[in-house]
This record gives C-alpha cells, structure tokens and sequence, in this order.
C-alpha cells in the first residue's frame, strides 16, 4: 500500500473527532449569537465549514512531507489499539488492509456525489443557453426588470433570466454571467409585485456573490460527506444566507411585507401541486 493511501486513510479517520470537535464548538458559538445579526452567525458557521477542509488538509500535507516516521508510527498505533478494542480481542487487527478499504470506500462515495454534482452544473448551463419560444415574452419582460432591479442593487453585471418548466422556486447560479431559473408556474400564477420581490431575493444572492460560497459548500460536502457535522454547519450557512438576501432584498425594496407575502405565496404554490417525493 502507498504511502498517500495510508495517510489519507489516517487523516479521513482522525476528522472523525476534528468534525465532532469543530460541530460542538460552531454549536456554542451559534447558541451565543442567536439573538445577533444573521451575518455574524453566517461568518461563524463559514470559518467552520472552511476549518473542516483547511484542518484535515494541513494533517495530510504534514502527514506526506513534514511528519517523521515516529509519529506516523505512534498514530497508527493509537488506531490499531482503539480498533482492537472496539472488536474485541482474537485476531490480530491489519491496520494497513482496514485502510485502502476505507480510501477505497470514500473514493467511491466521493466520485458518485461529485458526478451528481457535476450533472446539476450542466443541467443548469444547459436551461441558461435554451430559449423557451413559448415564453418569450415574459422572459423579454421579467429580464428588462431584472435588469432595473440590478441597476437598484448596485450590480454592473449583466444578469440573464430563463423561464423554465421543470423547477419549483427561483434559483441563481452563475458568478461572472450569473442567470436566474424562474419557474413558468409563478410566471402565470403570482402576481407581479410579488414575484418581482422574489426577483430582488435573486438578485441579493447575486449581489453577495452566494453562488460561489454554495459550490464551495459543494465541494467540502462531497469531500467529507461521511461525517454528520459537515451536513450540519453547511445547513446551518444555507439557513442564515437565505436570511441574509431576505434583509437586504426588503431594505431594498422599502417593503419588508410585500416580500413575505412572496414568500407566503411562494410556499402556497409550491404545495399545491403534487411532486415526486
């Protein structure tokens, strides 16, 4: 077995605390900014997401290029003894053959998320580039406002809008040509006012580039899928995003109702028609 291959082994094995340890700390810190502003709990659970990557990083370079045998040794020890314990006594417990199953595994799991992944990037610069004949003038329309609502927000990019038929709520993706996905059912059943606040909820996660935070989110979630933590603070950045472009869209807008009631509508439609579970 390859040297990398048993201290990537060893260093997925070790975030199984390192994640525990860091989940525990973001959930104090959270509990203590609770009654604070969403930014700050949104810049805490960001550091956290970002020390889940950057720690087992720095332990795997330290690990190929700086450790001595010594530790490495001393480390591996540790395991065989905890996984000795954990299985009792009676065979002799192959510490190197437990590893390259265990990379082999997360290789696997890694390589299907990040396939899954990369289809939903495709399927999204595909609906950008189609033209949807039979919404072309909504799309005309809702896009000149986009464009007002850019201009609004201080956004000197170009921001594209599609309609499409295959999706239930508004998403944005792109950060140098960003493009907003807006579903024909809220194009034909909401009205207006309404669904130009929803726009300018797009255009807020535009304006703060989320995009970009999202697929970095992405990328640590398919790395360190196996531990729960990881899900849990990226949930935990979803949650305190969303209501981050909410404050900045109604202080936009001047009308903090009229974007609620979006939102209300939003939910309504979205549970009443019938989706695959």
């Amino acid at each position: 077995m390859s040297p990398f291959v048993f201290a990537l082994g060893l260093t997925l094995m070790h975030f199984l605390w390192q994640g525990l340890l860091l989940g525990c700390a973001t959930a104090i810190a959270l509990t203590l900014l609770r009654n604070s502003r969403a930014e700050y709990r949104y810049l805490v659970a960001c550091s956290a997401l970002m020390a889940c990557l950057c720690w087992p990083a720095v332990e795997l370079y330290q690990r190929l290029y700086c450790a001595t045998d010594g530790a490495t040794v001393i480390g591996a020890g540790l395991l065989r003894q905890a996984a000795q314990s954990m299985v009792g006594g009676g065979e002799p417990f192959d510490l190197r053959d437990s590893m390259r199953g265990i990379v082999s595994l997360w290789a696997l799991c890694a390589v299907l998320l990040s396939l899954r992944m990369i289809l939903g990037l495709l399927w999204i610069d595909r609906a950008a580039k189609q033209c949807d004949c039979a919404h072309r003038q909504d799309q005309l329309r809702w896009e000149a406002q986009l464009q007002r609502l850019a201009a609004r927000f201080g956004v000197d990019r170009a921001v594209r809008l599609r309609i499409v038929d295959s999706i239930a709520s508004p998403i944005t993706a792109g950060w140098w040509r960003p493009v907003v996905l807006l579903p024909a059912a809220l194009v034909a059943g909401m009205p207006p006012d309404l669904l130009e606040a929803l726009l300018a909820h797009e255009m807020a996660h535009i304006q703060r580039h989320d995009y970009l935070v999202n697929l970095l989110q992405n990328v640590i979630e398919t790395l360190l899928f196996y531990h729960p933590a990881v899900w849990w603070i990226s949930n935990r950045i979803r949650v305190e995003r969303e209501l981050i472009a909410d404050d900045f869209a109604a202080r936009q807008l001047g009308e903090p109702r009229r974007l609620a009631l979006a939102l209300s509508e939003l939910e309504r439609l979205q549970f009443s028609t019938h989706h695959l579970a």
